[in-house]
């Protein structure tokens, strides 16, 4: 495997041996606040409203970080449905009459 990957034996046994690096430490806390709170506001927040939400928590977490980790993770927003107008009341079409006058009554 190492003259596959083009690397010495011991550099490959070293990194074997390694623990978890400071930085991806310093980065598990954020992710997990982020996907929380991404959860939490019904995937609808965006970068900057998520910024927003956690930093009223008191986390501070830069809107880069909360970039980058949701592009890792492929955490998208949830979309809502813009209204659509379904009626044509400006049309050429013939109008019935109202024979009941809305009297919906039981018999």
């Amino acid at each position: 495997m190492c003259r596959v990957l083009r690397i010495k034996p011991s550099s490959y046994y070293d990194w074997l041996g390694r623990d978890i690096s400071d930085q991806q430490i310093y980065r598990n806390h954020p992710e997990l606040l982020i996907k929380a709170a991404h959860s939490e506001t019904l995937e609808r927040y965006g970068i900057d409203r998520l910024h927003a939400h956690l930093s009223d928590q008191g986390h501070t977490i830069s809107p880069y970080m909360i970039r980058s980790i949701k592009e890792e993770f492929g955490i998208k927003c949830r979309r809502h449905k813009r209204f659509k107008v379904t009626t044509d009341s400006n049309h050429n079409k013939l109008v019935y009459d109202n024979v009941l006058d809305q009297r919906f009554e039981l018999c």
